[in-house]
Parts: C-alpha cells; structure tokens; sequence
C-alpha cells in the first residue's frame, strides 16, 4: 500500500489551515439535525461506559471541542501539524496528538468512542479496511463510532483549495453503505447510516456504529 497520500494530505493542510478555519469557524451549531446526532453519539458514550472519545481526523479542534462540552473526555488525532498547532491554541486543555487515521496511537480497546467528521473522503480504497480495523482495535466494547461525510460515486484529485491554495489530495465520494461494508467487515454493528438533506453545500450521510458487547 502506497502510504505517500499520508505526508501530502500533511502538506496540503499544514497550508490551508488558516483559510480552513476562517471557513468553519461555526463548527456544526448552524446544523441542528447533525448536532442532535453529535449528541446521541455523546449520549451513547455515556450510557455504555464512557471513556476517552477519539476525534479522528480533527483539524483545528472545533467538534473536539463540542464534543468536550458535551461531557466527553477528548482527544484529537490529526495528520496536519499546523492544523494540530491551531486546535492546541484555540482549546487550551484539550489534548491533541498527531497521527496518520491508518495507525491511532492508543491501546486496544482503550476508546470510549470514535468520532470522525469529514475525513473518510481523503483515504485511498486500498487504505480503508486499515482505517476501519483501528476503529474497531482502539474502542471498548459497546463503544460506538459516528462518521459523517460526503457520499457519492466520483473520484478526483484536489489539486487547490481554501483561497485558491495549492492542495494534493484525495476526494472520493463513495456510497453510505460502502462504509457500512467496511465497519460491518472490521467486526462492528451498524445500526443506522443516515442520508442527509439536498440543501446540505454537498450530498453528506452519517454512518452510526458501535463494537459488540464481549460474550
């Protein structure tokens, strides 16, 4: 598996980071349905233990954030150093670790949950099953996983971006239940995929999940 998407989707926002953020700055507080949602996931959490909850692919911190708030112990996992650098001191107290989405730094079944926002989109084919395998390594039983994104059937190369910056990386709109495939695949229960409004900017669906209870 050719890894070097990983050190240019680093690149790519190390250099965007600043436009990014001034872009979504509101987070996810203009979005009422996505943020019902961000609360059951919170809620879930809670119910089923608790724990620490992993923002995978976090950005500048934003939804770590929310999801601190909503009384959830916190990380962030991101590939972008300046995006990791913009979280720390935006979200003082909050940690933050830099790290690629194939390979979560944290002991198995040690995640009370897995939140991941927008970020499936960038991740090569032949590197999702990886991706879904460490969700499911790092959460406890009953941990669930939320994942939102864009869904579609195209596949480009982004080649400029925020400002009209230069970027590398990945966009790949794929089906809901190609994701469901892979979570089910990695040993995870579904338990809804959810497809999002046509006044959304873009065609989005939310994928709910969790790791089955030990017997």
């Amino acid at each position: 598996m050719d890894s070097s998407w990983i050190a240019q989707t680093a690149r790519s926002y190390d250099r965007v980071a600043e436009p990014y953020l001034a872009l979504v700055r509101e987070g996810i507080a203009h979005l009422p349905l996505e943020s019902s949602l961000v609360s059951h996931f919170a809620a879930q959490v809670q119910t089923t233990g608790g724990g620490r909850v992993i923002d995978l692919g976090c950005g500048p911190g934003l939804l770590t954030r929310h999801l601190a708030a909503l009384g959830l112990t916190t990380v962030g996992v991101d590939v972008s150093p300046e995006m990791l650098r913009i979280a720390a001191s935006l979200n003082p107290g909050l940690e933050f670790i830099e790290a690629s989405v194939t390979e979560l730094p944290v002991e198995a079944g040690s995640a009370g949950g897995v939140f991941c926002w927008y970020v499936a989109h960038h991740i090569p084919d032949d590197a999702l099953g990886q991706v879904f395998t460490q969700i499911a390594r790092a959460l406890r039983p009953g941990g669930p996983l939320m994942l939102g994104g864009h869904v579609g059937a195209s596949t480009q190369l982004k080649t400029e971006g925020y400002e009209g910056l230069p970027m590398h990386v990945l966009f790949a709109r794929r089906s809901i239940d190609s994701y469901a495939g892979l979570a089910a695949a990695a040993g995870l229960t579904v338990d809804a995929t959810i497809a999002l409004g046509p006044d959304r900017p873009a065609a989005a669906a939310i994928l709910l999940a969790h790791k089955p209870l030990q017997r």
